[in-house]
């Protein structure tokens, strides 16, 4: 569910001291200016793979509380398995423990999201089935020297990435990501989701995750279409003009909107009449299920 997590001291005057002791942290990275012996800012410690910084004004933690929960537990740092409520809620508990004054901080960005298990490889469904967002193309699409597909949709104030996890980390079964990530406050501040501590909250979990259902229905997933298909020609002709970028960009012009809104009803009665939701319908109903799994162990 929850991965990167960032949060911001609003006075650093009680972590900075905090930080600065050596019985709470054996190393602390600094900036020396090697003529004076000056020791300058930014500071720096590590919690596993968390790393809080202080500089001239502010403080900050930041980095993946679930590869966190894993170096807690088998001190192995990935993010590719299920990381359940009661796993959040101890990973919290523990980064409360190994600071302070956790509680007065805020968090400024958080990625929420699902790995779900498929039956086939991730990176076919990413590049043949996963076509627009919101009737938008992706804005990054990398393979990552081979390690998988990866497509990413710019929004305001999120961004929606889907990826192969299992390449990723070179696994032996067939894994996808979807994933938001909040790029501030206000993407996630309408859940009710202020402090690290309002995750522990499940309401919070459920906002959070009905926004991603909600990105993820706004997606235009297909299904394959095999070369001697029983879809009409016409219908294919139309399917392929609804899959273009290009056609929905022409049509939101503002003279062409009213015109755009009617393409868009149609070009879902289009997919409904031929079964083409059938990977669309699966995925939705899997991350449903894995949402309920994880929020309830």
């Amino acid at each position: 569910m929850i991965d990167f997590v960032r949060l911001q001291y609003k006075d650093k005057s009680k972590i900075e001291p905090f930080v600065c002791k050596k019985e709470n942290f054996d190393e602390l990275l600094t900036e020396l200016e090697y003529h004076s012996g000056e020791i300058r800012y930014p500071y720096k410690v590590k919690i596993g793979s968390m790393e809080l910084g202080i500089n001239e004004k502010s403080a900050y933690l930041k980095n993946s509380i679930h590869k966190l929960y894993n170096e807690m537990v088998s001190k192995r740092s990935h993010n590719h398995n299920d990381f359940t409520y009661s796993d959040l809620v101890s990973t919290i508990n523990y980064l409360d423990s190994k600071l302070t004054d956790i509680k007065a901080t805020r968090l400024t960005q958080l990625e929420f999201g699902l790995n779900l298990k498929l039956s086939k490889p991730a990176e076919q469904v990413i590049s043949n089935n996963i076509i627009l967002h919101n009737l938008a193309l992706y804005n990054h699409n990398e393979q990552f020297g081979g390690r998988g597909e990866y497509k990413q949709f710019n929004h305001y104030n999120y961004y929606f990435k889907i990826y192969d996890k299992a390449k990723q980390f070179n696994l032996k079964y067939d894994l996808i990501r979807f994933e938001l990530k909040y790029k501030n406050s206000k993407g996630f501040n309408p859940f009710g989701v202020f402090n690290i501590h309002d995750l522990k909250k499940k309401d919070c979990l459920r906002n959070l995750f009905n926004d991603l259902l909600k990105r993820f229905d706004e997606l235009i997933i297909i299904d394959d279409i095999p070369p001697k298909s029983i879809i009409p020609s016409e219908d294919i002709i139309q399917l392929e003009r609804y899959i273009s970028f290009n056609y929905w960009e022409k049509l939101s012009e503002r003279k062409n909107r009213n015109i755009k809104s009617r393409e868009r009803i149609a070009f879902q009665k289009l997919l409904e009449k031929n079964d083409l939701l059938k990977t669309k319908n699966l995925l939705r109903k899997s991350l449903i299920l894995k949402f309920e799994e994880l929020i309830n162990k």
